[in-house]
């Protein structure tokens, strides 16, 4: 079994006798079948238009277009640099125009790149004090910032949509342990996620054991890119809500190809949280072994959709 996404690539296309060729340092994929030629780029497939993968990349964007087609969405503001005096820019430059949104939103929000991946440089700020040091941080590598009210999240869902229709919904499962009263810390993280904890555990705090029914959270972030774990949804009237808000967001928007994350609040909400134009699939593969042919199948039916026209 192959969890590594040009592997895979590589062998469907050496089973449905596409030729390939990795470029740009293997960033871009070159697909060739009965002389028509297609790409990846990353993990983009060219089925998208520019303009749609451009915002689904941008959370704000994204927000302001699901918005305006009533689409329940988490809320997004947008923040530029303080240097960035461009007028489209006025009004969203300040440190004082965060403080009001951080005062306005109980003193709890989250502060992230408006273009990040991964669950990188995502802070959930609570102290006043916090929020020019995050920004810095940010800023020093991003040209604009996005952020949102702190949403208690009951769970994370994924939705992979493929031509308006849902080819694998799976819940995301937060790194958060219950202690049996025998076990470490450590011993119970690594039976959450043994592979992604091996190497992340050195800390002597994950010594203590556990006390009985009491939790800890390693992170609140749902990225399996980060310690969480991902399990296919089995609810039919959960499946149902979310498939019919995915499926409004590829019709509304012409998404082609990509995921969707939707999450559902404690007040049993359910929300769009972002859009991807990529779909990346390894973290779900080395997750659930079992589902790498189900998996494979997501990428080659995309494939087979590059070239239909």
């Amino acid at each position: 079994m192959k969890n590594n996404f040009k592997e895979i690539i590589k062998e469907i296309c050496t089973e449905d006798n596409i030729k390939y060729k990795f470029l740009s340092k293997d960033w871009v994929i070159m697909l060739e079948k009965d002389g028509k030629t297609r790409f990846i780029s990353g993990y983009k497939f060219d089925l998208n238009s520019h303009g749609i993968g451009l915002i689904a990349d941008d959370k704000y964007a994204l927000y302001e277009v699901l918005k305006s087609k009533n689409i329940p969405v988490i809320e997004h503001k947008i923040v530029y640099n303080k240097m960035n005096n461009l007028d489209y820019a006025i009004g969203c430059n300040t440190y004082e125009y965060v403080k009001e949104y951080f005062e306005k939103n109980n003193n709890n929000i989250v502060i992230k790149p408006n273009d990040g991946t991964c669950g990188k440089n995502v802070f959930n700020v609570t102290d006043v004090n916090e929020i020019d040091i995050v920004l810095d941080k940010i800023f020093l590598k991003n040209y604009s910032i996005s952020m949102c009210p702190f949403y208690k999240i009951k769970h994370e869902y994924r939705a992979i949509m493929l031509d308006g229709e849902n080819k694998l919904l799976y819940t995301k499962y937060l790194p958060i342990v219950t202690g049996d009263g025998n076990k470490t810390i450590r011993q119970l993280l690594l039976d959450f996620n043994y592979d992604y904890f091996i190497d992340k555990l050195e800390d002597s705090k994950y010594d203590k054991v556990l006390p009985k029914n009491k939790t800890f959270e390693y992170n609140w972030k749902f990225n399996l890119s980060q310690g969480s774990i991902a399990k296919k949804l089995n609810d039919k009237v959960l499946q149902d809500r979310l498939i019919k808000i995915a499926k409004q967001v590829c019709k509304e928007i012409n998404l082609k190809f990509g995921s969707i994350d939707i999450i559902e609040t404690t007040n049993n909400e359910l929300l769009v949280l972002e859009v991807n134009s990529g779909v990346m699939l390894e973290n779900y593969i080395r997750l659930n072994p079992n589902e790498y042919i189900y998996a494979k199948d997501i990428y080659r039916n995309a494939i087979k959709n590059l070239f239909k026209d």
